[in-house]
């Protein structure tokens, strides 16, 4: 059996003493934290000499999707004259929305790049620690970190969260089908056949769940093996799962402590968040100070072709990014050591139980007669 306590107190000396990889830590804390999220709200109010409004009553799903349509050609025809907004205005800031969301996924895609050759680069970095001492600075971090190895975990990843992605894109195509069906007045459902409906979504939903679960646990050791044994992808899973199960009083109580500590993280994050209010605030200062360059550069640009409110809401799409990284670089920075620490610990965990002796059969002893 391994040793819970001298792992994680090995760990956490390797991550205060090991200052390289906090700076890895961080792109996986980006990584980690990375999405794309939209929110809006257009906060304006249309009065008619002081008669309430009243939306329009719809006797079918294709006379409301008529409806919109009207509608928003009609925005886009004549704009918002309140606003000081036209309509080719209001189409060009259409596409320049379009660009920020192509802008922000390839940020995404370059931060999941850089998250697995960080990720590879650590379990590495930590290994050859422990075998010579020696401690690599960031550029040798990530020219060990580039390789194929950085590739088969973005495989191996896949392979465990692609159920979750089959059940949500199937979820999307049924949802869809049941839309054009009810548009074009086909959709007549039974209640028996709702009740099917939900009982397979019900079904699937806690079969990838069960899924995501165990082979989220088991992730930790696939990983190790495809970059410490530079196995591929199917003999890392092979690997991985035959010394799970061979040493699963060992993997299982290291998973349990992984759990306590997730929900012991949970209350120093709220602790953290308090201390480190006066500090945030003074990242937040530095943030827009920092933002306002950019945004007045923006801000000129989108003028040339963007009315109204327009440009100064498009500069600042753009430049949100940039304000959050910095404004929150502190819980950022927490959330780098929570990254290394926890790869830390099943690297460390990995290399126990590796030199832990195997459990070999005994031969059945088959007496001699006389």
């Amino acid at each position: 059996m391994i040793d819970p306590i001298k792992i994680l107190q090995r760990a956490w000396h390797i991550l205060w003493n090991y200052r390289t990889l906090w700076v890895l830590g961080l792109i996986l804390a980006l990584a980690a934290g990375s999405s794309l999220n939209g929110s809006g709200n257009n906060g304006m109010q249309f009065q008619e000499d002081n008669q309430s409004y009243e939306g329009p009553s719809f006797g079918s799903v294709q006379e409301a999707i008529d409806y919109f349509r009207g509608e928003l050609n009609k925005l886009f025809t004549e704009g918002i004259p309140e606003a000081n907004i036209t309509g080719e205005a209001l189409s060009a800031f259409l596409w320049t929305v379009g660009v920020f969301v192509l802008f922000m996924l390839l940020i995404s895609i370059a931060l999941a790049v850089a998250s697995y050759v960080s990720a590879c680069a650590v379990i590495r970095m930590v290994d050859e620690y422990e075998n010579t001492g020696t401690k690599m600075t960031v550029r040798e971090g990530f020219r060990i970190g580039w390789s194929r190895a950085a590739w088969r975990l973005f495989l191996i990843n896949l392979i465990v969260n692609l159920p979750a992605i089959l059940f949500f894109v199937a979820l999307l195509i049924g949802a869809a089908s049941f839309f054009v069906s009810a548009t074009n007045g086909n959709a007549n459902l039974s209640p028996a056949s709702l009740v099917g409906i939900f009982s397979l979504i019900f079904l699937g939903g806690f079969i990838v769940l069960i899924w995501s679960i165990f082979f989220g646990l088991l992730r930790p050791f696939f990983w190790r093996v495809a970059v410490l044994e530079n196995a591929g992808v199917r003999e890392s899973l092979q690997q991985g799962f035959g010394l799970v199960r061979e040493n699963w009083k060992s993997a299982g109580l290291m998973w349990l402590v992984m759990i306590g500590l997730g929900i012991a993280w949970v209350v120093v994050s709220i602790i953290a968040f308090i201390i480190t209010l006066p500090i945030l605030v003074v990242t937040v200062i530095v943030a827009a100070f920092v933002s306002a360059i950019p945004v007045l550069l923006l801000f000129g640009i989108f003028s040339l072709f963007l009315t109204g409110p327009l440009p100064w809401i498009a500069a600042g799409l753009f430049v949100l990014p940039l304000f959050f990284t910095i404004a929150f670089s502190p819980w950022l920075l927490i959330g780098s050591w929570k990254e290394v620490y926890t790869s830390i610990v099943w690297t460390l965990t990995y290399r126990e139980i590796k030199t832990l002796p195997a459990v070999v059969p005994q031969a059945e002893v088959v007496p001699v007669g006389d």
